[in-house]
């Protein structure tokens, strides 16, 4: 089970480089709460948790949304569609810290394709997937301008699965060909 909430607590604990005492001290909450939080022992309530999300930039539907599929029992997890509210607000995190997204169009061929891909933990499972299946692969032959598009436009609408991306993939390409 994913532990959202604390890896978001974590992320913005680190970024301002405080310890879970100083953390915990900004929301009135003791050292040991924060680790607990991180960890995923405990979930902040709601109140608490739409403080701590202000603080990391994410809106405040994103973080009721992220608080409300914490609390769910896991087979229902899913039923929320969000691999992404905390996965995207860490992708984001890690982009600014490494600086701009890898980009698959300057790459020539799909071993210096895989490669860039085995490295970049931004890319969405359901294309990583996608990219990774050689019968595909051999079949639709994607370009990284092709790949770098639906890593921006697709990426961040969810999960999405191997076929949802192979779909956008002929969307995309329905597109580019119609003018």
């Amino acid at each position: 089970m994913k532990n959202y909430l604390g890896e978001i607590i974590y992320a913005s604990r680190q970024k301002d480089n405080l310890t879970q005492d100083q953390y915990g001290a900004r929301y009135n909450v003791s050292g040991p709460a924060i680790f607990k939080f991180e960890k995923g022992y405990v979930k902040p309530s709601l109140e608490l948790w739409l403080k701590m999300a202000a603080d990391a930039a994410i809106s405040e539907r994103r973080a009721v949304l992220l608080w409300v599929k914490s609390k769910l029992p896991e087979e229902y997890q899913e039923y929320i569609e969000l691999q992404s509210a905390a996965v995207v607000e860490s992708e984001a995190e890690s982009v600014k810290k490494k600086g701009k997204k890898p980009d698959y169009s300057k790459l020539e061929n799909r071993e210096q394709m895989r490669e860039f891909l085995d490295k970049d933990k931004a890319m969405p499972k359901g294309l990583r997937d996608l990219l990774k299946d050689d019968e595909l692969w051999a079949l639709y032959k994607p370009t990284g301008h092709e790949i770098n598009m639906l890593r921006d436009i697709f990426g961040p609408l969810g999960r999405g699965s191997k076929t949802a991306y192979r779909e956008a993939l002929r969307l995309i390409r329905e597109f580019a060909h119609s003018f």
